[in-house]
């Protein structure tokens, strides 16, 4: 009975790990194209997907106004849209 009872538990431990590691690799990256603005000290994308907050990038105030396409994952925090930026491309039109 013992057995049963210890196999039962590391199943469902085990199921839960891949659970866990699947969840992470489902993050997708995504692309969007906007225009660099600084809303107060925070560097923002103005998409017609919406504004984004620009993290993990190293941006200069140089860069504001700029029409950029930006890689990263995109997530939501407070109610507020976040990128966190892996690439970024200056568009040339």
């Amino acid at each position: 009975m013992k057995n049963i009872q210890k196999n039962t538990v590391l199943a469902v431990v085990a199921a839960m790990l891949l659970v866990v590691a699947g969840t992470g690799l489902a993050i997708a990256e995504d692309s969007i194209t906007g225009t660099i603005a600084e809303k107060g000290n925070v560097m923002v994308l103005d998409s017609a997907d919406g504004v984004f907050i620009l993290e993990g990038s190293n941006l200069t105030a140089d860069m504001v106004g700029q029409k950029v396409n930006v890689t990263g994952t995109v997530a939501e925090k407070d109610g507020v849209k976040v990128i966190s930026v892996l690439a970024m491309e200056p568009v040339t039109e």
